[in-house]
């Protein structure tokens, strides 16, 4: 989850690295400066925190269906922070009918220049690109969609707080809400399927704990809660992400990203961000 100055809020901190994860920044100001932040202000705080310039995580993702029946899948992401942009590469390792599929994300400081994204499928063994349009698609039949890996484009949104004081878990947090500008509404939605969410961020340390997103389509909404969090090599990680889609208000199906193993700042070829690398898999 890269170290994101590039205008691209990572909606709900999905990874140690996406930005949906770990966070180290706000240390360094004082109380009094955070309770002057306007709402953009905190989102623009929280998209800057620094998470290290590369970082290599191993997950477990966990998915839950309607009558609680769980599958597991095994996957690695790695990424690397280029400054204003970032690129990111995940690659499955279990089950056996999904090893090797691999997704790669370019992430791109100007607000006007789409993401570039590929996902590569071994059986068939092809590299298919991933138009803009198809962003508010599942991950790889999880709760979790492309937008919200790849994160969405703060100048396209206005955001006004809901409360300045709330408390989660402990910590005093700001609650919120996350609407497209008037301009910016059609493509907004297109890219994530949302019509508008709601983020609730610690004070502490400008760390996202909770999210919540109302589907566009369905009737669905979907609950975000982070949880095991930790500091390793001094930045902020959440180990543990839960997404929950509600239809109605009853639980449809879940997902959840297990941290199992993470090591920031260690030297990452730029080989590895390639789509090349991708198709040679993990062997």
């Amino acid at each position: 989850m890269q170290t994101h100055h590039s205008k691209r809020w990572p909606q709900f901190q999905l990874t140690a690295f996406y930005g949906l994860v770990c966070f180290l920044w706000a240390f360094s100001i004082s109380s009094t400066q955070a309770e002057e932040l306007n709402a953009e202000q905190v989102i623009k705080q929280a998209d800057e925190r620094y998470d290290g310039d590369t970082a290599i995580v191993d997950y477990t993702l966990v998915l839950i269906d309607r009558r609680d029946r769980q599958r597991s899948r095994k996957l690695r992401m790695y990424s690397k922070d280029y400054g204003k942009d970032s690129k990111t590469l995940s690659q499955f390792d279990s089950p056996a009918d999904i090893r090797g599929t691999g997704y790669l994300n370019f992430d791109w400081d100007d607000a006007d220049a789409d993401d570039d994204s590929w996902l590569y499928l071994p059986s068939l063994q092809r590299v298919k690109r991933i138009a803009s349009s198809d962003t508010s698609d599942s991950f790889l039949g999880s709760d979790f969609t492309y937008a919200d890996i790849n994160g969405l484009e703060i100048e396209w949104y206005d955001y006004t707080f809901i409360s300045e004081s709330e408390m989660v878990d402990g910590f005093e947090c700001w609650v919120i809400e996350i609407s497209p500008k008037p301009e910016f509404k059609k493509k907004a939605e297109e890219a994530t399927g949302y019509s508008k969410t709601h983020t609730w961020i610690r004070k502490d340390n400008f760390l996202q704990v909770r999210g919540q997103a109302w589907v566009l389509r369905g009737n669905r909404i979907k609950y975000f809660n982070s949880s095991e969090i930790e500091e390793i090599d001094g930045i902020w990680t959440v180990k543990r992400l839960q997404v929950v889609t509600t239809r109605n208000d009853r639980q449809e199906h879940a997902s959840v990203l297990q941290v199992e193993a993470v090591v920031y700042n260690t030297q990452l070829s730029d080989d590895v961000f390639t789509t090349e690398y991708m198709q040679r898999g993990l062997d």
